[in-house]
């Protein structure tokens, strides 16, 4: 049986909650793009992207006497501004350069975050990143790291096979999960284990303890080195023949008894590798796993009887059809986007905003000012500001808590409700006030004089310039309910938000109207009560944005 599609009306509201779940927020730039365009074509376009990220950079420097900051203290054969993953580090020159460019790694990723494309391609990353993620400041090995994640945004939307045989040879997966010290005679589970039970299948699907102790035997032989011919080299991944389990590997009934014959070559190793993950994605239960966590990611936690039936399954055989296709997850999201369930209203508003959410779609709503990439140290600077507003609020970028990522996606019964809790709520308000009040400011410190003291904060006159008719106190209190609300309010509540800040207790809309007329025509205006305009909507948004529907989308 198919997934139903979709043949309802596709109007704002149908574009709002498409967007707001493949994008992090849904600005009026992202409606306007999309607008008059049918549903399949709008989902094929948030599918058609590239990996065309540049790589991170050396924004950072070290104090020298005196407090004053010096990029050439530190990572010296790095030249500032440049990129720093394909650059071998000096060993032994104190300070070590990795705590450096983990940090610049995290600050950059954030920043593809803050400026991402109008497609698919961060969600994604970030969604395989929760599902089979490492922990960069245990990888400690920021090149290889860096290198993780350009092979999840490489491979997001095509084959899963594919994409877990590469990862299961990645240099900071193997550093991560143990597979750099998993040798015959001495093998680790720990890979073999997470692989299936995090990964691919899921705990009590159906296979083995001793399944999982033959995996970590064909998993053996990779390694990390940081030399070269003796000298320091760039981290690479390494084979090792004699680390190699080269006997005949034999599976439980789970896997049909099948054998995965030993080899004695790298070519041969990395087959056994592709034979076992062909094995797991040869079990249905792989495909309702995988679709399952698709799922929650991109619809919601409400998985009933009537969802497994109507919705993972028919996903599932999808996913199964597709199963040499390149395009495989593209495939499978384009049929879970565009499809009659995704639309119901049962899962529209029903999700708790992640952090990155509410962050990054805050400041893209807002349509918030960074740094260009010309004042690039300002810039990572803003990063590791939002980076560290994410990471208070539980959702830190390349530092999830443990290898089965985020408990918003996996915690039972809580689920999403967990980005709200007791310890990440007072967070939460914390970054409504960077973003609505403080905004962003780059330090004194900093080494390029052009990059220090500057500010970024959101322009309110701005905001609602967007709309259709913001001198309508009426149109402007529905626009922003719209824009910031995941759920629809009363008209009694709209009226109650217009009369208190846009009105001021006036009964009248030509005290906001003609206000707002005077002040956009000649922003220097001495008239008192239209030199509040900006003020007002200030205290509108601040208000809004502490409102429970906020948190959901």
């Amino acid at each position: 049986m198919a997934l139903a599609p979709y043949t309802g009306p596709f109007g704002t509201a149908e574009l709002r909650h498409l967007l707001r779940r493949t994008l992090f927020g849904c600005s009026v730039d992202d409606l306007n793009h999309f607008t008059g365009m049918p549903l399949q074509a709008v989902v094929a376009e948030l599918l058609n992207f590239t990996n065309n990220t540049t790589p991170p950079i050396k924004a950072y420097s070290s104090a020298g006497p005196g407090g004053v900051y010096d990029p050439a203290l530190i990572d010296v054969t790095v030249p500032f501004g440049s990129p720093w993953p394909t650059i071998v580090r000096q060993m032994g020159i104190p300070p070590n350069p990795i705590p450096k460019r983990n940090e610049s790694l995290r600050n950059w990723w954030t920043g593809n975050l803050v400026n991402q494309e109008r497609n698919l391609r961060e969600k994604l990353t970030l969604f395989w990143y929760n599902h089979m993620p490492i922990q960069v400041n245990i990888v400690f090995t920021p090149e290889l790291s860096y290198s993780y994640c350009q092979l999840l945004r490489d491979k997001c939307k095509g084959n899963v096979r594919e994409l877990l045989k590469s990862l299961s040879t990645d240099g900071a997966m193997l550093l991560y999960l143990n597979g750099a010290y998993n040798m015959a005679g001495t093998p680790d589970e720990n890979y073999g284990r997470e692989l299936m039970e995090l990964f691919t299948l899921g705990e009590g699907s159906g296979y083995t303890q001793e399944d999982v102790a033959t995996a970590a035997r064909i998993f053996t032989g990779w390694s990390v080195t940081e030399l070269s011919g003796g000298q320091p080299a760039l981290p690479a991944v390494v084979f090792t023949i004699g680390n190699h389990d080269q006997n005949d590997k034999q599976f439980s009934s789970f896997f049909d008894n099948a054998v995965v014959s030993g080899q004695s070559t790298e070519v041969g190793a990395y087959g056994e590798i592709g034979q076992f993950v062909d094995l797991i994605f040869s079990t249905p239960e792989s495909s309702t796993f995988i679709c399952r966590k698709l799922y929650r990611w991109f619809v919601g936690n409400g998985l009933s009887p009537e969802v497994e039936a109507d919705v993972i399954a028919p996903l599932a055989q999808l996913f199964r059809d597709e199963t040499d296709s390149q395009d495989q997850i593209a495939i499978v999201l384009q049929a879970l986007l565009t499809s009659e369930h995704f639309f119901s209203a049962d899962v529209r508003g029903c999700m708790v905003k992640s952090a990155a959410d509410l962050t990054i779609g805050w400041m893209r709503e807002l349509r918030m000012p960074t740094p260009t990439s010309d004042l690039f140290e300002a810039q990572y600077n803003v990063w590791n500001r939002v980076r560290e507003i994410m990471d208070g609020a539980a959702q830190a970028i390349g530092e999830v808590p443990n290898v089965a990522g985020w408990p918003a996606y996996y915690q039972q019964p809580q689920y999403d409700l967990s980005w709200v809790d007791s310890s990440t709520t007072a967070a939460r308000i914390e970054i409504k006030k960077r973003i609505m009040v403080f905004g962003f400011s780059t330090p004194e410190q900093l080494v390029l004089p052009d990059n220090r003291n500057l500010q970024f904060k959101v322009d309110f006159i701005q905001v609602v310039s967007q709309f259709d008719q913001p001198a309508d106190p009426d149109m402007l209190v529905q626009q922003a309910a719209d824009l910031l609300f995941g759920v629809p309010v009363s008209a009694s509540v709209l009226q109650q938000l217009k009369v208190q800040y846009l009105l001021q207790g006036q009964l009248s809309n030509y005290y906001w109207s003609n206000d707002y007329t005077v002040y956009v025509n000649d922003p220097a205006t001495t008239d008192p009560t239209a030199m509040l305009v900006p003020q007002k909507l200030k205290n509108l948004f601040l208000d809004m944005m502490g409102a429970a529907e906020c948190q959901l989308y």
